[in-house]
């Protein structure tokens, strides 16, 4: 079985009269950033591998979420999740080593939305609307597929088993 951990970046600064790539974290998202990874932690959702793009929101989300895990992460930076669509979100993931069972990719929306509703053909249904309704900075889909390859990840085979925000983790209001 392989579990998949799809992240939206925390809150980060306006994009006005900025380039949208550099835009950092505000305080707050750190806050939820550090939530994100206790939960992580306290639930044992440990990725082997966690993937992030390159801006730097998603890296400093990335970080964050590393420093609260227990153990060594590998880590990616891909340039290729900022901006991607599900569809290329979709053919990264079926590019990653087998011999990872859990992995953790930080990345934007909509893509990381339109993925995880996507792959998500199981599951509790009160979950899987409210993932569809609002994927919000911080929010967090738990996904878990059968199969031992990363290569057989496919629209609707795997089961939405969570999905939190920081709202859920009593950070911020919802």
């Amino acid at each position: 079985m392989k579990r998949l951990l799809l992240l939206r970046h925390a809150k980060a600064a306006p994009g006005i009269g900025r380039d949208d790539f550099e835009r950092e974290l505000t305080a707050s998202g750190e806050v939820d950033a550090r939530g994100i990874g206790d939960f992580l932690a306290s639930h044992d959702l440990i990725p082997e591998l966690i993937l992030y793009s390159g801006a730097r929101r998603t890296r400093e989300t990335a970080e964050i979420v590393i420093g609260r895990l227990n153990g060594e992460v590998e880590r990616q930076e891909n340039n290729g999740l900022y901006d991607a669509s599900r569809y290329l979100i979709l053919a990264l993931l079926r590019q990653i080593s087998d011999k990872f069972a859990t992995v953790l990719v930080v990345g934007h929306n909509p893509g990381m939305s339109e993925v995880a509703y996507s792959l998500s053909g199981a599951g509790d249904k009160p979950i899987r609307q409210r993932l569809a309704a609002k994927y919000p900075t911080c929010g967090l889909a738990v996904l878990e597929f059968e199969g031992d390859s990363w290569a057989g990840l496919a629209a609707h085979v795997a089961r939405l088993e969570a999905f939190v925000t920081p709202a859920d983790l009593g950070l911020r209001e919802s």
